[in-house]
C-alpha cells in the first residue's frame, strides 16, 4: 500500500510539473465515479487537481467553458493555466484540471432562501455563457434540436417496460407500476406534441446564435455560500442546450426530495430566476412541456428492470416509486395553470 502511494504521489508531482507553482503537500480528497480530486497545497495557496476519466478534448470543452463564465464575472473559482498557457492536461482516456479550492457554508435544498438564490445564479449562469467559442479541438456535446427524438427514446423504453411489468404479475414493484404507466406514456405523449408547436424550434435557434450553454446537471454539491451567495466550486460538466434543462432539473431534484410539488414554491423559484433572465411566454411552454415529460418516472423504472442500484431492497425501489408517484400527481396542478402561473412570474409576485 505504501508503494503504491509512492507511486501516486510520484505520478502526481509529474502532472502538476506543468503548473507554475511549487509543490508543498498532495492530499487525497475523494475517488469516484471516474473522477478523482486532490487538495494541493502550493506557495500560491491550496488549490484543487481533478483527475477526470474522459477524453481530453472533452475536457477542453468543459475546461474552456469554466474559463469563460470565470472571465464573463460568474462567482466561480479561477482555474489555472499550464506554464505553457493549457487551460487542462490529458493522457489517453484521462484529463485534468487545477482550480483554486474555495471555503463557504453548505448549500441545502430544503432552505427557501438558497433555493432562490441558486436560481438567481442559474440565471446568471446562463448569461454568462453566451458567446463561448470553444477551441477547434474540443469535442463539443450538444442536445439542442435532439429533444424529439431523447422523448421518443425513453417513451418506447417506457413502453417495454410496462411489457416486461406484465409478465411479473406477482411482482409489487411491476403492480404499482403497472398502475400509473398509461398515465405516465399519455403525460410523454403531451409533451411531445408540445414540442412541435414551434417555440421550442425558434428558441434552439436563438440559442445556437447565442452560443450559449447549460450545466445539464444542476447540483447544489458543486456549491458553496460566500457572504451570502452561492458560488460555484467547479464546473463539472457542460452542453449545448435549453436553458430550461437546467431549470428543469432543478426543480425535479428539489420536489422529489420534498416529496410533493410545490407550486408556490416553484413560483418564487422561478421568479428568482425571472428577475435576472427574463424568459418570454413562449420559453416558458418549452419548459412547461419538459415538466410534463415524466422524467423522474422513466428513471426509476429504469433503474429497477436494469437493477442499477444493486445495494437496494424491493422495499425501497417501491418507496421511490411511491415517491416519484406522489411528486408527478401533485404536479398536474401546477402543469394546468401555465397562464396564471407565468403571469404571475411576468409581474413579480412570486413569493406574495
Amino acid at each position: 500500500m505504501e508503494q503504491q502511494h509512492t507511486q501516486d504521489i510520484s505520478y502526481l508531482n509529474r502532472v502538476l510539473q506543468f503548473y507554475p507553482f511549487d509543490i508543498l503537500d498532495i492530499h487525497l480528497i475523494e475517488s469516484r465515479s471516474g473522477r478523482t480530486t486532490w487538495e494541493v497545497k502550493t506557495n500560491e495557496g491550496e488549490k484543487i487537481l481533478k483527475q477526470a476519466q474522459m477524453k481530453p478534448r472533452r475536457m477542453l470543452f468543459i475546461a474552456g467553458a469554466h474559463d469563460h463564465l470565470y472571465k464573463n464575472g460568474l462567482a466561480i473559482t479561477p482555474i489555472h493555466k499550464t506554464s505553457s498557457g493549457a487551460i487542462c492536461l490529458g493522457a489517453k482516456d484521462f484529463s485534468y484540471v487545477l482550480y483554486d479550492k474555495v471555503a463557504g457554508n453548505e448549500m441545502i435544498y430544503y432552505n427557501k432562501d438558497q433555493m432562490k438564490k441558486i436560481f438567481a445564479f442559474a440565471a446568471q449562469f446562463h448569461i454568462s455563457s453566451k458567446g463561448y467559442v470553444p477551441a477547434s479541438e474540443s469535442k463539443k456535446r450538444s442536445r439542442l434540436d435532439k429533444w424529439h427524438k431523447l422523448y421518443r427514446w425513453k417513451l418506447q423504453e417506457l413502453a417495454g417496460n410496462k411489457q416486461l411489468a406484465q409478465s411479473y404479475p406477482e411482482d409489487e414493484f411491476s403492480k404499482l407500476f403497472l398502475m400509473y404507466a398509461d398515465k405516465m406514456l399519455e403525460r410523454g405523449q403531451n409533451a411531445l406534441r408540445a414540442l412541435d408547436n414551434g417555440q421550442y424550434e425558434q428558441w434552439t435557434k436563438n440559442s445556437i446564435e447565442e452560443r450559449s450553454y447549460c450545466q445539464q446537471d444542476f447540483t447544489l454539491a458543486r456549491f458553496t455560500e460566500i457572504d451570502g451567495n452561492p458560488f460555484m466550486r467547479e464546473l463539472h460538466s457542460i452542453t449545448y442546450d435549453l436553458p430550461s434543462r437546467d431549470l428543469r432539473i432543478l426543480l425535479n431534484k428539489l420536489m422529489k426530495k420534498l416529496s410533493v410539488w410545490d407550486t408556490d414554491l416553484a413560483v418564487e423559484l422561478l421568479s428568482s430566476y425571472e428577475a435576472v433572465n427574463p424568459l418570454t411566454p413562449d420559453q416558458y411552454k418549452v419548459l412547461w412541456a419538459d415538466l410534463e415529460f415524466p422524467y423522474l418516472f422513466c428513471s426509476i423504472i429504469h433503474k429497477y428492470y436494469l437493477s442499477q442500484k444493486r445495494s437496494w431492497g424491493n422495499e425501497k425501489y417501491i418507496w421511490a416509486l411511491q415517491n416519484i408517484i406522489a411528486v408527478e400527481d401533485s404536479k398536474e396542478q401546477f402543469l394546468h395553470q401555465y397562464r396564471e402561473i407565468v403571469s404571475s412570474i411576468k409581474e413579480g409576485k412570486g413569493g406574495e
